[in-house]
């Protein structure tokens, strides 16, 4: 996450994340650095601004897909990811804890069809959106939560996708 990063972003980062841990709040933090980057991408360690290289890979690799398939994205950040998906032909929902992001995906995808929603992987209801997902797609998250919520998280993750998804 933080290979080309300067180093005084990856400090902060770093802070950002003993703070909200120390708060019991292990993924506020995303939040505040969204907030805090007011609009400059290179304050977002993982913003590349193009869908994640190995996302394309496996896509190239395993099409075609279904049209209409429904498509969950987790931890959407500025909505690359999803709006790849949706390009696809998928029916994207893609979340994010950080309402700044979230606003900041519909402002780069105004005519966006995918539907970008605040939530927070660990306060999704269980039947919110339980199996409802022919494809979940989870990158840069998990790995940057502490080491005693990532059951939690993987089971969360797990608990979207379809039978046979």
């Amino acid at each position: 996450m933080f290979e080309q990063q300067p180093e005084n972003l990856q400090l902060h980062v770093r802070q950002l994340a003993s703070v909200a841990q120390q708060k019991s709040e292990p993924s506020a933090w995303f939040e505040v650095l969204y907030a805090e980057a007011q609009g400059d991408t290179t304050q977002i360690p993982w913003a590349k601004l193009a869908p994640h290289p190995y996302l394309q890979e496996w896509l190239a690799e395993h099409q075609p897909f279904a049209f209409g398939q429904k498509a969950l994205v987790i931890g959407c950040g500025l909505g690359d990811d999803a709006e790849a998906l949706a390009n696809l032909g998928f029916e994207v929902t893609a979340f994010d804890i950080s309402p700044t992001a979230i606003a900041w995906c519909q402002e780069r995808f105004p005519n966006s069809a995918v539907n970008y929603v605040v939530a927070d992987l660990f306060a999704v209801t269980a039947q919110q959106w339980h199996l409802g997902f022919d494809f979940v797609f989870e990158c840069r998250n998990i790995q940057a939560l502490p080491l005693n919520v990532r059951y939690a998280a993987i089971s969360s993750v797990a608990s979207f996708v379809a039978p046979g998804g």
